[in-house]
């Protein structure tokens, strides 16, 4: 018997064509010069998940040097999973600067999303910090300063 696999869809098959329809259409160059609400809208949001993922990649290093002489303090898979995220990322903002982008300024620059500004690492940096010693506090048992510790750091 032969095996195939079937994609189920919640909201039926016209919601699966329109969706595909929709992903069509804005990854097709229109001769229209300007880039539809659907690109805008994820133009910024892979502006804010590459800056994301740089300031973080940032902060690891950060931590890494000042904490622990360079060792890195990630887990060799976890390295490699950002590594990635970050690759495939930055690939699609190629892809959409090469099909969506109709105008230079319609196209997403990959180095202006560096973390230049150092108050935005610093908040990773203590953020990441934080999480840790909040662990270290739950390990020994003591959940309710661990709790305390990260409620003040989501006041911030």
């Amino acid at each position: 018997m032969e095996e195939h696999d079937y994609l189920v869809c919640p909201d039926g098959a016209d919601g699966r064509l329109k969706r595909r329809e929709l992903l069509l259409s804005m990854m097709s160059k229109v001769s229209s010069t300007s880039i539809t609400k659907e690109g805008v809208f994820w133009k910024e949001m892979a502006g804010v998940l590459v800056s994301k993922l740089y300031t973080f990649r940032q902060a690891v290093t950060t931590i890494s040097q000042r904490y622990f002489d360079g060792e890195e303090v990630l887990f060799p898979d976890l390295v490699r999973s950002l590594a990635d995220l970050i690759k495939y990322t930055e690939e699609l903002v190629v892809m959409f600067n090469d099909e969506v982008a109709g105008k230079p300024e319609d196209r997403m620059d990959l180095e202006a999303l560096r973390p230049w500004d150092a108050k935005t690492v610093m908040q990773q940096i203590s953020d990441l910090v934080n999480m840790a010693k909040a662990d270290a506090l739950d390990a020994v048992g003591e959940h309710q300063a661990a709790t305390e510790l990260i409620q003040r750091s989501l006041e911030i």
